[in-house]
């Protein structure tokens, strides 16, 4: 114990805890310097705008702008051109890291499928009310003689009858035939007194 207390009193041990403490703090000191070159620490680039670009362009567009991207979702808009960003984050022109991933929504190449809704014997309102929660569109109504007065009595794309159930693009548009009750009592007026001549 007493020789342990000596050489820790020595000038020796003075001398090696001095070049421990120099060596760490070195280390450090070449850590923190690599740490700052290999992230770009204190360096940005600005987020270009991707807006409107097109899916196929997007790897020649950011050939020299220090990002990445990667494309997460996908959104069906009649209204937009098919396979162009919509959105992006984070916005452009805002500064980040070199080689920062940005995240990409587009407007999707193929309108996604759903099933047909039931729409027979619904009034007129509520079939288009129906069409449009549905992503669908309200197409050409026609009037037809019928007993079920104001009530959907034929659903149609492109004058071909599409069933509840069936399979349908969004955006397509429905065509409808709405029942009359007059027209069914004329056409069966017209029909009787015909008879009678």
């Amino acid at each position: 114990m007493k020789n342990i207390l000596l050489f820790i009193k020595s000038k020796a041990f003075f001398i090696h805890s001095m070049l421990i403490l120099l060596v760490l703090f070195t280390l450090f000191f070449i850590i923190i310097q690599y740490l700052k070159f290999y992230t770009k620490h204190g360096e940005f680039t600005l987020v270009p705008d991707f807006s409107n670009q097109s899916v196929t362009d997007l790897t020649k567009f950011i050939k020299d702008k220090d990002v990445s991207y990667i494309i997460i979702d996908s959104v069906f808009d009649p209204k937009e051109k098919k396979g162009i960003v919509l959105r992006q984050e984070p916005k452009a022109n805002s500064k980040v890291k070199y080689n920062r991933t940005i995240y990409l929504y587009i407007t999707a190449m193929v309108a996604p499928q759903i099933i047909m809704p039931k729409l027979i014997d619904r009034s007129e309102r509520q079939a288009k009310f129906i069409i449009q929660t549905h992503g669908l569109k309200v197409g050409k109504i026609e009037e037809k003689p019928s007993h079920c007065d104001g009530c959907v009595i034929f659903q149609s794309i492109k004058g071909i009858e599409i069933k509840a159930g069936d399979p349908v693009k969004k955006g397509t548009v429905i065509n409808l035939i709405i029942g009359k009750k007059d027209l069914y009592f004329n056409t069966s007026a017209d029909s009787i007194s015909d008879y009678d001549e």
